[in-house]
């Protein structure tokens, strides 16, 4: 009689569980709704638009000797909105009915940051060069630019928010370039002082050996090269805008420090700031070219 009990017991709970989508499936929506809220806050824009572009059921490990049925589900989602688009990879289940990112996720970045705020850093640079230069009838050049990408660590993709720019400003029968740093975040840009100045030790004399450690982490990675070397194109202090009363101390740095090894050699534009634990990190590549 209990052994007739159990087994009806047990058809009973396998027939339940056939009843019932897969997670996959049970989950769409609520994987849905947790990539558009945070593609809404990374890109910037609350319309922003979420589309799954696979699914699966992830099977539970069976080791207890009764059928454990899934409970989860992983998703590539797709967000889409205002001209930008990334995309989140995200693990769901249904005892929780939610969903948490995968550390393993590889999101794209939204379109171009450096295109963006390009306008801001050649204003910054034009007032600059008007003060600096005496010369009103300024033209200017961007030379380079970089978007900078962030450190990776929350397992939610981090968005950039900065850039740096190499600007040439010339009037007047003079001429000087500027290293330009803008923050999406904070929206303003803020220009690399001349190392002509006088004054106190350069800042980025004393954050020079981590931007090029950094840059040869990233030139040995990007070049498939152990044995790199290393050369420090130009640096800048940052200024800090003053709007307290009181002096501002610089805190940041930006620089381009070419790469090369095994024949090839690549430019990057790093940003250091030594208020951060993480204190510099390295733009994408802009050009790798055989030496």
């Amino acid at each position: 009689m209990k052994k007739a009990l159990t087994i009806a017991v047990v058809l009973a709970t396998l027939c339940s569980c056939a009843s019932e989508p897969p997670p996959a499936e049970a989950l769409q929506s609520v994987a849905v709704s947790a990539a558009q809220q945070r593609g809404a806050a990374d890109l910037g824009c609350p319309a922003a638009t979420a589309q799954i572009l696979s699914q699966e059921t992830i099977q539970e490990a069976q080791g207890t000797g009764w059928y454990e049925p899934p409970h989860k589900a992983a998703y590539s989602v797709d967000v889409s909105g205002c001209g930008k688009r990334t995309t989140y990879a995200l693990i769901c289940d249904d005892r929780r009915n939610s969903c948490a990112p995968n550390p393993a996720a590889v999101a794209s970045a939204p379109d171009e940051l450096a295109d963006k705020l390009q306008p801001g850093a050649v204003s910054a640079a034009r007032q600059t060069g008007t003060s600096e230069l005496g010369c009103g009838a300024l033209t200017t050049k961007v030379l380079r630019q970089e978007t900078i990408q962030e450190a990776q660590g929350t397992g939610w993709y981090e968005p950039p928010h900065k850039a740096a720019y190499t600007i040439d400003v010339s009037g007047c029968g003079k001429r000087t370039t500027y290293l330009v740093s803008c923050d999406d975040r904070q929206r303003n840009c803020v220009v690399g002082t001349l190392q002509k100045k006088e004054g106190a030790t350069q800042l980025a004399d004393k954050l020079q050996p981590d931007a090029v450690r950094v840059a040869q982490q990233r030139g040995a990675a990007d070049l498939g090269c152990s044995t790199t070397t290393s050369e420090v194109l130009r640096q800048e202090t940052i200024e800090e805008v003053q709007t307290t009363g009181w002096y501002e101390p610089p805190r940041r740095a930006v620089y381009s420090i070419a790469v090369s090894g095994c024949g090839k050699r690549a430019t990057f534009a790093v940003a250091c700031d030594n208020q951060k634990q993480d204190i510099c990190a390295a733009g994408k590549v802009e050009d790798t070219a055989r030496e």
